[in-house]
């Protein structure tokens, strides 16, 4: 399994994370996903929200069973899968589907808002989050 990270809301302290980055590997893009979500909702909710998409997405991913999310104390930390940390051509397919999935329960759950917040995030330019209400 990966290196352990406890949830922080400095989205600047994982390397490769800067706002103004587009690229990254898998690891780093879930580390500003982590960040974003935790600031907006909560570490307790984003623990929930990611752990939930990523079960639903399992059949198509079993990558997806090796993404830890665990309670420390008070704290919430994450291991995310190995190959994450490089690039690769079945980790970014997982991420992707992991996040259009954690963003379908985010428009149920909280309409275009977190997802507008999302969207201004450079490092996941990549993914369609043009998700609608009418979907």
């Amino acid at each position: 399994m990966g290196e352990i990270k406890v949830a922080d809301h400095d989205f600047n302290r994982f390397p490769g994370t800067a706002r103004d980055e587009a690229s990254g590997t898998a690891s780093e893009v879930f580390d500003v996903l982590w960040a974003t979500l935790v600031e907006l909702l909560g570490s307790p909710a984003t623990a929930t929200l990611l752990r939930r998409s990523a079960r639903r997405r399992l059949g198509d991913f079993p990558e997806l069973g090796k993404l830890a999310i665990t309670r420390k104390g008070f704290e919430y930390a994450y291991a995310v899968p190995a190959d994450w940390k490089h690039a690769n051509e079945r980790s970014n397919p997982a991420l992707q589907a992991l996040v259009q999935d954690v963003c379908s329960l985010l428009l149920e759950l909280t309409g275009q808002v977190v997802l507008h917040r999302l969207r201004a995030l450079p490092q996941l330019a990549k993914f369609d989050l043009s998700l609608s209400e009418d979907r």
